[in-house]
């Protein structure tokens, strides 16, 4: 005696593989690792920010699109970067996102504290910086790396910084 199956049968087998098949395609690419923050050629100009990712463990960053020289972050990872140009990516248990881009762009920031007996110039900025002190008709420039800092005479000079 062969059980053979009725059209039916073989409709409603069909059916549910089918569905089986598209919720595992589904389950799939809903899981896929991606990048949220920061969007595909958005140009960053604070020196903090947060990156943000959905279903992935790291975050992989390179200067160039080949990922050659790649970072590696990991949850609460911190980093600082130079400005430019950076490639990235989500990377998941199983799968990577798609590669997309942001720039870090380049901030002067020059600030002067007055101190009770002299002042002090700070590169507050993400760049070198060339500080030209004006007093009197005669100009100087002062040269201070990225987070440097000098300490300077109280006297009625004039400060401006520019990118190194």
């Amino acid at each position: 005696m062969k059980n053979k199956l009725t059209k039916t049968e073989k409709k409603v087998i069909t059916a549910e593989a089918v569905f089986v098949f598209a919720s595992l395609i589904y389950l799939f690419l809903a899981t896929a690792p991606s990048q949220i923050y920061p969007i595909q050629g958005m140009v960053i100009s604070e020196p903090d920010f947060n990156i943000e990712i959905e279903n992935g463990e790291q975050v992989l960053i390179s200067s160039n699109e080949n990922f050659e020289n790649v970072i590696i972050l990991g949850e609460n990872s911190e980093i600082t970067l130079l400005p430019g140009t950076y490639y990235w990516k989500v990377k998941g248990n199983l799968r990577e996102s798609e590669v997309k881009t942001f720039t870090i762009a380049s901030n002067v920031g020059l600030d002067i504290l007055e101190r009770p007996e002299n002042y002090e110039l700070q590169n507050s900025g993400n760049v070198n910086l060339n500080v030209t002190k004006e007093k009197g008709g005669i100009t100087s420039s002062i040269v201070l790396d990225k987070g440097e800092f000098q300490e300077i005479p109280k006297d009625d000079s004039q400060y401006t910084g520019e990118q190194k």
